[in-house]
């Protein structure tokens, strides 16, 4: 309701895709810019906030897939 109530007060049309990962992907990360971390040439990562290089810890189930984007806790 609080999400809905945002998109409405900011004239946003409000829609489903609950098949398409790649939307639902998109406004994950877009919603937690702060908490991303995109994918360098190197493998590593960098933070979008701080501009901090990151590395996926390897015994990470991500360590073996390197995702293009990553949001972290």
């Amino acid at each position: 309701d609080q999400l809905e109530g945002l998109l409405e007060r900011v004239e946003i049309e409000v829609m489903s895709s609950p098949g398409d990962l790649e939307a639902i992907r998109k406004a994950i990360t877009s919603g937690y810019f702060p908490i991303c971390a995109r994918l360098q040439r190197n493998g590593s990562y960098t933070t979008m906030k701080h501009r901090q290089t990151v590395h996926i810890h390897p015994s990470s189930g991500l360590a073996q897939v390197l995702p293009r984007w990553v949001v972290y806790h």
